[in-house]
């Protein structure tokens, strides 16, 4: 089906793009760090969005406040969980009351994930890519107690290996998935295997 450009009110207009498909199963996906070139057009976010959407789910993907066509300006992550909340409200006005509902993140958009999880009661699961272990702490994320999917690198200084299998090891979720990657934080050369990745577990 084709990408429709979307309009999300947050505190600002953000710009989106929505491939609908099932109404039953939905996913928010959302973009590497705004003041380093992340937007919602990297070439992971596209390899997440097309692993999903060929599970059927319906996926919005979006560009934080200040970036690409969306309103505002960087807010250290405070409202880029608000833009990521008000485009999962988008996405549920797309789906059934009772859908799956997926949030993926990249890098920086993994740790948004973690932190507007626990405000958000309808979460099925979330897809990590990269969580930048190097940069943000991990108070949000451990308390995540759903259904955890983490992609690393074997070369990610951003998202060191060893932090990733340590964290991996001693997370107490029961239904956890890991790939590890031989690449390095870009992905490039290798996002594909996000998409297969995702195809085959999801």
């Amino acid at each position: 089906m084709s990408i429709k450009r979307v309009s999300i009110q947050s505190a600002y207009t953000v710009e989106g793009a929505l491939r609908e498909n099932k109404r039953d199963r939905g996913v928010v996906i959302c973009h590497p760090h705004p003041l380093y070139g992340g937007s919602m057009n990297n070439n992971v976010v596209d390899a997440i969005e097309q692993g999903f959407f060929a599970r059927g789910f319906t996926t919005l993907r979006f560009n934080f406040r200040g970036v690409g066509l969306s309103g505002g300006y960087y807010d250290e992550g405070n409202g880029e969980v608000d833009d990521l909340v008000a485009s999962l409200e988008f996405l549920k006005s797309h789906l059934d009351e009772n859908a799956v509902i997926v949030l993926a993140g990249y890098s920086f958009g993994a740790w948004i994930c973690s932190r507007a999880a626990q405000g958000i009661g309808n979460i099925s699961a979330m897809f990590l890519v990269a969580y930048p272990f190097a940069f943000y702490e991990t108070t949000e994320l451990k308390r995540f107690n759903k259904k955890i999917f983490f992609v690393g690198g074997e070369h990610d200084d951003i998202s060191p290996l060893d932090a990733l299998l340590k964290f991996y090891r001693e997370f107490p979720v029961v239904e956890k998935y890991l790939k590890i990657i031989p690449t390095d934080h870009f992905y490039w050369g290798k996002d594909q295997e996000i998409t297969e990745f995702i195809k085959e577990n999801i």
